[in-house]
């Protein structure tokens, strides 16, 4: 018995370094979010109790609900690009693995990740620019008349979704690069001696094998969709006029602009309970509700 307490409380004294950080920058912030949104937070005055209003204030402003489809919008084109893109990079890359060529391609594929938020928003403001942008003169010495991406409200949530997967495509390349090396060759020896097809081997062997990788890539890609900031302030600040207003730009915007905290906190919490939906709807998708 007494073994078997010694046991504990060391695995406790293991736990306790990590749960007491885990408690002061990840739960404690979202409960002291919880609890400013409760309140007229004023940073340079008193805050006032008001209870749900700031959530009712919500519900009301159209404002927000421009924000919200923004947002659904640009995840909706983003999180499939971004994770499609890098599946489909891992698998090139794993296919002609003993080229000598395809490590650099694979490093080329990687290297837009290494960059920041700031420098990717400049690149693709630049690329896309109506005056001297690379894609639109490119597009219109070829006989098209392309839009103006980021200056059009149909065109700016697909131009910096665009942008964002040229971004992050090439790290979830690598997570599903290192599931596909995890396989054994044998599943797919066995699969060709039963005659498997290359369609059939891939739903059924990589699929299933990679569905820890594509959760993974799949919860990660719903966060970066739905806190989408950077790119949204740099190449287009929002516009033209809010049609690329996303949620995190108007917390930004309430929070640091108009100091009204406690609505700005509200936000934060929509945005927050969002994502933990979309990440339990992930896990019990793909068969891990056990997982929770």
């Amino acid at each position: 018995m007494k073994r078997r307490y010694g046991r504990t409380v060391e695995i406790a004294l293991f736990i306790l370094p990590f749960a007491a950080f885990w408690i002061l920058f990840r739960l404690g912030p979202v409960l002291y979010g919880f609890f400013i949104s409760l309140y007229r937070w004023d940073p340079l005055g008193d805050a006032k109790f008001i209870g749900a209003r700031n959530y009712l204030n919500l519900a009301r402003d159209p404002r927000f609900w421009n924000a919200l489809v923004n947002t659904l919008e640009f995840a909706a084109i983003a999180i499939p690009l971004i994770v499609g893109i890098g599946l489909v990079l891992a698998l090139f890359i794993f296919a002609g693995r003993k080229r000598r060529v395809t490590t650099w391609l694979e490093a080329g594929f990687f290297f837009p990740y290494l960059l920041t938020v700031s420098v990717v928003g400049l690149i693709w403001r630049w690329l896309l620019d109506p005056d001297f942008g690379v894609v639109l003169i490119t597009l219109r010495d070829m006989g098209i008349s392309p839009p103006v991406f980021l200056n059009e409200p149909r065109w700016a949530i697909p131009a910096i979704a665009l942008a964002t997967a040229w971004w992050l495509a090439g790290y979830r390349m690598l997570l599903f690069r290192a599931a596909l090396e995890d396989i054994p060759d044998e599943f797919y020896e066995a699969a060709r001696i039963d005659g498997a097809s290359g369609p059939r081997i891939f739903f059924s062997i990589v699929v299933p094998l990679l569905r820890p990788a594509i959760l993974f890539a799949l919860v990660l890609t719903t966060i970066s969709g739905f806190i989408v900031f950077g790119q949204v302030l740099i190449m287009t600040a929002g516009g033209p006029g809010r049609a690329s207003e996303v949620l995190a730009m108007y917390l930004y915007r309430f929070g640091f602009e108009y100091l009204e905290m406690g609505q700005a906190a509200a936000v934060g919490m929509v945005l927050f309970l969002i994502i933990l939906g979309l990440t339990m709807v992930s896990f019990r998708w793909l068969g891990y509700e056990s997982s929770l």
